[in-house]
């Protein structure tokens, strides 16, 4: 069987300046599992590259690097300021397809700029698997009281309104981008995902025969599964999210905030964002709360194994995202053995058990936060549960070996499917 992917990253290539955010990521860390446990699989993977060269292979797989030609220049501002083309990669992925003759294409997120390229490919059955929704992101991309006017400041003005380029163009990205995620949904026949979040929502815009499949985590989770100390202070909060207004910064300085106030004095450990971000400094303006003096820090991008050495020495994950199609900082945070407290947005629900494996929250509640903070703090019995039924769970739907076994069944049902009838 050959399956050629259309990857967001460049998983586990190699290439000059490696682009790789915070490890190499769950597609990444599929593609191991599937050459451990499916060696007679035949991979290819397509990925946008600072660089075109020829096909490489390596380690049985065969990468395909195909120049990105994002706008540069004053191309790049005519095209923010809503003219230029599109990127189109059709060409790109028709001649790989050609050459490397796959049975199935699998494309990683129906939002990513090689998405449609998939669609030009007639003959070739094609699989979504879907890593979010911009269509639904967008209704949260700015949290309840921020607007766009918020995002501009003394510091962002330049960025913001002359070239462009910051998080008012960023959802006005999200909506042009939607356009032809959508296109792309409706015309897939086949879709993987992870949540009932996901199943729905590929059932508000496609017809797609649905399959779950989970989800691999990185590496060094699995090497410290379990492994996180059950008696702690319970002072030490923890979160990893990404800098975008969604990702709710504003929830963890209100929360912050509200534990002081029920004299309850926490060390908040945020990775993914600088604290020098500009973001920073607009939800602390914002909120009226400064993040350092209520023990909040902004550690940065960190690699999977520093990641994992704050995450055991923190004592609660807490998860204040507006929207998530599958957080994988969650399943992180389980796997290790961490009680976690979540926002229950998206298909969140589908990972955390409310009262059994974690405690959900209204999304954007801080006071709702605080109190399953303090009633995990306040009960240590409780939050030693919690965690090793997390940690239980999480090694469960994380399993490596059944996640790629679920995945060579999908390809199975739609080779199947696909094939001529015999007359």
């Amino acid at each position: 069987m050959r399956i050629l992917w259309l990857s967001p990253t460049n998983t586990l290539f190699n290439e000059r300046g490696d682009r790789a955010y915070n490890g190499k990521g769950w597609v990444a860390s599929l593609q191991s599992a599937v050459r451990e446990y499916a060696p007679g699989l035949v991979l290819g993977v397509a990925f946008l590259s600072a660089e075109s060269a020829p096909a490489v292979v390596q380690d049985g797989v065969t990468y395909y690097r195909i120049r990105k030609r994002g706008p540069k220049g004053f191309a790049k501002l005519l095209y923010n300021w809503g003219g230029g083309k599109e990127e189109d990669y059709s060409q790109d992925i028709r001649r790989i397809a050609s050459g490397f003759k796959p049975d199935i294409i699998q494309v990683f997120g129906c939002e990513t700029r090689l998405a449609p390229a998939a669609m030009s490919l007639g003959g070739i059955p094609a699989v979504v698997h879907i890593q979010g929704i911009l269509s639904e992101c967008i209704p949260h991309f700015f949290p309840p009281g921020i607007s766009a006017s918020d995002m501009v400041t003394a510091g962002t003005f330049f960025n913001e309104i002359v070239l462009r380029n910051g998080y008012v163009h960023l959802r006005e990205d999200y909506l042009r981008r939607s356009t032809a995620e959508r296109e792309c949904l409706r015309a897939m026949k086949y879709a993987i995902g992870r949540t009932e979040w996901d199943r729905a929502a590929t059932e508000k815009y496609s017809c797609a025969e649905y399959f779950h499949v989970d989800e691999v985590l990185r590496p060094a989770f699995y090497r410290h599964a379990g492994t996180h100390p059950a008696c702690m202070d319970s002072k030490t909060i923890a979160s990893t999210i990404s800098p975008v207004p969604y990702k709710g910064i504003d929830l963890i300085l209100k929360t912050a905030a509200a534990l002081k106030r029920n004299g309850i004095d926490v060390r908040w450990n945020v990775a993914g964002i600088s604290p020098e971000a500009d973001i920073v400094k607009i939800f602390e303006k914002k909120t009226g709360i400064r993040a350092a003096e209520y023990g909040v820090r902004f550690l940065g991008v960190m690699d999977e194994e520093s990641l994992v050495k704050m995450l055991l020495g923190s004592d609660i994950y807490v998860h204040p995202s507006y929207i998530e199609n599958s957080s994988n900082s969650v399943c992180e945070a389980q796997m290790l053995g961490m009680p976690v407290v979540a926002a229950d947005a998206g298909g969140t629900s589908s990972i955390v058990e409310d009262g059994r494996t974690g405690i959900l929250v209204p999304p954007g509640d801080a006071e709702a936060t605080a109190e399953a903070i303090a009633a995990l703090a306040a009960d240590r019995t409780k939050a030693a549960e919690t965690a090793e039924a997390a940690a239980s769970a999480a090694a469960s739907r994380h399993d490596r070996k059944k996640i790629v076994s679920s995945l060579l069944s999908v390809y199975q049902r739609i080779l199947q499917e696909s094939r001529p009838a015999v007359l």
